[in-house]
């Protein structure tokens, strides 16, 4: 468990905020300094955007710091930890709420670059953390526009609402997609190792190959992995094979299940394999790891 876990005080469930048939919200409100503790952390049970209007500060999340300005937009997902450190006299934003399954049939049809779309078909009753990647954006005249639109047809309720809504939400994710692929495209060298970070973070156990990942990105695997190199130091399957490892470890050291199936689990195909690439990178083995737990 981790401190941010330790210090969480409130836990938001989706019953306190919208229908099962329905599961939407949106909200203009006020927060104030006083409001906030920064020892005192929230989580929920939802996926949230915030679009600060007016007002400034800092929104952390997951012990990170996030400098908050007019514009501003924060996308949360459940498992994230979060708090403001409020600096002006007040902040004016939206909470736009929901749960993926409002727009499911929408998000199997998205796609992008950094599998934004993918990561909302996570489940909160999955064991699984979804990536910790977040979307942060600045907010333009189209983003205002859909908010406002937003927030009338909720308030409302006009014939069709419901349907609109939808709509607009998926509207909504598509732009706060494109805005992060466009910072990606113009910052070309960062954004591939970030990109093939993120996939090891997020598939690291599914057999994700060199021509899978330059076939996303758009160039031939040799670029791929000279460019990821000469950023990091290592090669695309050296840091795999790390990410895996270190997992393993960490299963190892937190469960008693057994070593083969944690082997697998991660992503090893080779039981033989894993234990040598295991005792090269830890200097002990699996069992040796689980007694010294």
């Amino acid at each position: 468990m981790t401190d941010d876990n330790k210090e969480l005080t409130n836990y938001f469930r989706k019953v306190s905020y919208f229908d099962s048939d329905f599961p939407f919200s949106i909200q203009r409100e006020i927060d104030l300094p006083q409001d906030y503790n920064e020892n005192t952390r929230f989580q929920r049970e939802f996926w949230k955007i915030i679009y600060i209007v007016d007002g400034s500060g800092e929104k952390i999340i997951n012990g990170e710091r996030y400098p908050i300005q007019p514009g501003s937009m924060f996308m949360i997902h459940p498992l994230d930890v979060t708090t403001f450190h409020i600096q002006s006299s007040g902040l004016d934003l939206y909470n736009i709420l929901f749960m993926p399954d409002l727009i499911k049939a929408a998000l199997l049809e998205l796609q992008d670059d950094f599998r934004f779309f993918t990561i909302m078909n996570w489940r909160i009753n999955s064991n699984e953390r979804p990536s910790e990647r977040l979307y942060v954006a600045e907010s333009d005249m189209e983003i205002r526009r859909i908010v406002k639109t937003m927030e009338r047809e909720f308030k409302k309720m006009p014939q069709n609402y419901r349907q609109r809504l939808k709509l607009l939400l998926v509207e909504l994710l598509i732009i706060l997609a494109r805005k992060g692929n466009k910072v990606a495209r113009e910052n070309h060298g960062d954004s591939i190792v970030s990109y093939i970070n993120h996939m090891i973070d997020s598939y690291y156990k599914e057999n994700l190959t060199l021509e899978a990942l330059g076939h996303n990105i758009g160039i031939d695997k040799s670029q791929l992995c000279r460019i990821y190199k000469q950023s990091t130091g290592q090669t695309i399957m050296d840091t795999l094979r790390i990410k895996r490892l270190e997992m393993a470890a960490s299963e190892i050291k937190r469960t008693d299940r057994n070593i083969s199936e944690i082997c697998f689990s991660v992503g090893f195909n080779d039981l033989s394999y894993f234990y040598r690439a295991f005792g090269n990178h830890f200097k002990l083995t699996p069992g040796d790891c689980r007694k010294n737990k």
